[in-house]
């Protein structure tokens, strides 16, 4: 089902049509003469339900009025007038009213009462009530009328409708009255900020699990390839393995994307994108498992920190000796060799130490049991300390 949300403010430009009437023009050339956007664009997107928000004082009478055919309840719509005029129109009222409105406009027509939202409390109170009237399907919202800042709460309301009711925003529209010229007002569409508020959230999301997948949707919709698109989830899922070498292969596939300008939102974040993914296009992939590493650690990523950091350092003792890195024998050889050599006093205190730690760690963390090593269980009760004991860990083992 496709729900159309509008807002219905107490302009009184005209004694009969409260807004100033005028003709919207679309972006194909289409035009709809109305003092109500609303039903401009309800007319033009034909929404199985059309949801109107308004106040106690908005002109919810002179809408019905603009509507009324000869029959309607006139009783009721003096009432209506009445109630507007002392700004008392309350929800029982407008019930009344509903199906003599979607009568007139041939869907189902929900007038909703909201407050002024003067304050934190009326203002989620809005956000609620737009929440309540909408199904599972898809939304769209016209910012056009009502008081300015309902149009803030209005596209506060998509994002929250799409992140956490998971629906489906198709548009914001607005129709521009200031902006008219010749009797022509011009239609805008205001999805762009609802584009640019997903990138947020996508990168919100990447830096909380690193997952470059939540980027491939929004790309395609700004024209990127679904095959190039499709390469960021393939790497998101070989690095959720610690497969690295094919995470690193379909980054590099997917980066030439990157070179020419992307259009709409996805532009604006092109620079940031490649900076997420730019670990892939230099340095051997000991380079990329303690860069890899770093970035699970900032997130606090622990387990994933100190296992990248343990395979950084056996990765680098391979290519020291000449060895295989992804066979898994030469890595468990260079491991046990090296383990020996600490044993055996071969290298300075310190990197003894470090090794042991992380590895202690690591074992601890992915096994979900206590350190043997008292000093290295009290750094799991301590997260401040855990978080510095990896990062230097992390750089003394790879790093020299």
């Amino acid at each position: 089902m496709h729900t159309l949300i509008t807002f219905l403010g107490k302009g009184r430009d005209n004694a009969q049509t409260g807004y100033r009437s005028t003709r919207y023009r679309f972006d194909d050339g289409a035009e709809s003469h109305s003092p109500f956007f609303g039903l401009s664009l309800a007319e033009r997107l034909q929404p199985e339900r059309l949801v109107i928000l308004g106040t106690a004082g908005s002109m919810w009478g002179v809408l019905v009025e603009h509507l009324a055919t000869e029959g309607d309840d006139e009783d009721r719509r003096l009432r209506l007038l009445d109630a507007e005029a002392r700004q008392s129109v309350d929800s029982a009222l407008l019930e009344e009213v509903a199906p003599m409105l979607a009568r007139a406009l041939g869907r189902e027509v929900v007038p909703r009462l909201i407050s002024y939202a003067r304050d934190t409390s009326e203002q989620a109170s809005v956000l609620q009530a737009i929440a309540d009237a909408v199904s599972k399907d898809r939304i769209s919202i016209d910012l056009t009328h009502g008081f300015r800042h309902l149009g803030m709460l209005g596209l506060l309301s998509a994002i929250m409708l799409e992140r956490v009711g998971k629906h489906r925003i198709e548009g914001l529209w607005y129709g521009a009255l200031e902006m008219t010229q010749g009797g022509v007002t011009p239609v805008l569409r205001l999805d762009g900020l609802l584009a640019i508020q997903r990138w947020i959230d996508a990168l919100d999301r990447f830096d909380a699990n690193g997952d470059y997948s939540v980027f491939a949707p929004l790309l395609e919709a700004d024209g990127c390839a679904a095959d190039k698109a499709h390469c960021l989830a393939s790497a998101a899922f070989h690095e959720s393995t610690l497969n690295l070498s094919d995470a690193r292969t379909q980054l590099r596939t997917f980066l030439p994307a990157l070179d020419a300008p992307l259009s709409g939102a996805s532009g604006l974040f092109q620079d940031k994108l490649r900076k997420q993914l730019e670990w892939a296009l230099a340095g051997e992939l000991d380079a990329h498992q303690q860069k890899l590493a770093l970035r699970a650690l900032q997130r606090r990523d622990y387990l994933r920190a100190a296992v990248l950091g343990i395979e950084a350092m056996i990765t680098r003792l391979c290519f020291t000796e000449g060895s295989d890195p992804l066979d898994y024998r030469a890595r468990d050889a260079a491991d046990k060799a090296f383990g020996a050599q600490l044993r055996d006093g071969e290298h300075t205190d310190w990197k003894r130490d470090a090794y042991w730690t992380l590895k202690n760690l690591r074992n601890a963390m992915a096994h979900g049991i206590p350190p043997n090593i008292r000093a290295h269980a009290q750094l799991l009760r301590n997260p401040e300390r855990l978080h510095q004991r990896l990062n230097a860990c992390l750089n003394q083992l790879n790093n020299t």
